[in-house]
């Protein structure tokens, strides 16, 4: 199902009027595009005088809580399971299972509320009454925006709709340089900044708002990094000492993995963080190398270029070892002629 669809639009449109109290949920450990398209999706329902609030499964990095509306997100606990129980729409925004829901997903599965799934994620699980999915929308913010213009015309995007759509399609597109960024982003991208997105401000408040412990935490990192299947692979660990040590968490590491792929050669990378109790690992990839499939060997998923998984009952000293052989196993299809094509 495509938002293109004038259809699904039109029952999306049909379901808000009848919504009476509307929850927005996003996924475990929310990223721009997850905090933007919540945010952005509660400011536009809010100028439309709908009662709604955003509930998070864990609290959002302290880079994201700039946005408008930002105060006014919380985070689930079970005192907030009457709000689901008594909500008659429950918006799920930028993920395709309820299980990247944690302990909130199992609540919502039971909930008697209209589910409404907006994503862009590959493979979609089948829960939500309406789904409205783009697998090749460069993010769920984008998405969001062209929902709001073909219901409410451009006059509905705000400045602070436009700034938290803004922030999700610049943090999705790595700051525009991922391969989804066409030229019909830059025209969403031009029409945010037209409404009052500022482009400098967002840039700032998202990625130079690093703290000193974060920033010596990437030169750990950046410290560990290996070159595996002939300069094909690269991987990168931060272990729970290293966290201890800066006085980070586990949300610093955020955009660390990319810094695998600015080795010359290298077609895809792997973010080793070990935190209590599992091991998370964050893949990307470029090119023609796809690592959607190497998550998925270890009960991840995401995208063709970015996916992650998390490993748990074993040690960072097996876990590690055993995603890497299979990383490099992965490489020994490839002909050095489909890795130039790549390029």
């Amino acid at each position: 199902m495509h938002t293109d669809d004038p259809s699904l639009v039109t029952e999306f449109q049909t379901i808000l009027r009848g919504a009476h109290r509307i929850v927005i949920v996003t996924h475990v450990n929310p990223d721009g595009d997850a905090v933007g398209s919540a945010l952005g999706t509660w400011n536009w329902l809010r100028s439309r005088d709908l009662e709604c609030v955003v509930l998070l499964p864990n609290a959002a990095a302290s880079n994201l809580q700039w946005m408008p509306g930002a105060e006014h997100m919380v985070t689930y606990s079970s005192r907030y399971d009457q709000l689901i129980n008594e909500a008659d729409l429950i918006l799920v925004l930028d993920l395709n299972a309820l299980q990247r829901l944690g302990e909130l997903g199992a609540q919502i599965a039971q909930s008697t509320a209209t589910l409404v799934n907006i994503d862009h994620h590959t493979y979609p699980q089948e829960f939500a009454h309406l789904a409205l999915i783009d697998t090749e929308a460069c993010s769920t913010c984008s998405l969001v925006a062209e929902i709001i213009l073909a219901i409410d015309g451009d006059n509905a995007i705000t400045q602070e709709v436009a700034t938290c759509l803004y922030t999700g399609i610049m943090t999705d597109t790595g700051s525009f340089r991922f391969f989804r960024t066409t030229a019909e982003v830059f025209r969403l991208a031009a029409l945010l900044i037209s409404k009052g997105a500022d482009p400098v401000q967002t840039y700032e408040e998202v990625i130079n708002q690093s703290s000193f412990g974060r920033t010596r935490l990437l030169g750990i990192g950046l410290a560990s990094m290996e070159i595996h299947a002939d300069g094909q692979l690269c991987t990168m660990s931060v272990r729970r000492r290293d966290l201890l040590e800066t006085g980070c968490n586990v949300d610093d590491v955020e955009g660390f993995v990319h810094h695998t792929l600015s080795i010359a050669g290298v077609r895809a990378g792997i973010l080793f963080v070990e935190v209590d109790g599992e091991i998370k690992c964050s893949f990307r990839s470029k090119g023609d190398t796809g690592v959607r499939d190497l998550a998925a060997k270890f009960g991840g998923g995401g995208h063709v270029h970015a996916a992650g998984a998390r490993i748990r009952q074993k040690s960072f000293e097996e876990a590690v070892p055993m995603v890497t052989a299979a990383a490099i196993e992965m490489f020994k299809g490839l002909t050095p002629h489909a890795q130039d094509n790549g390029r």
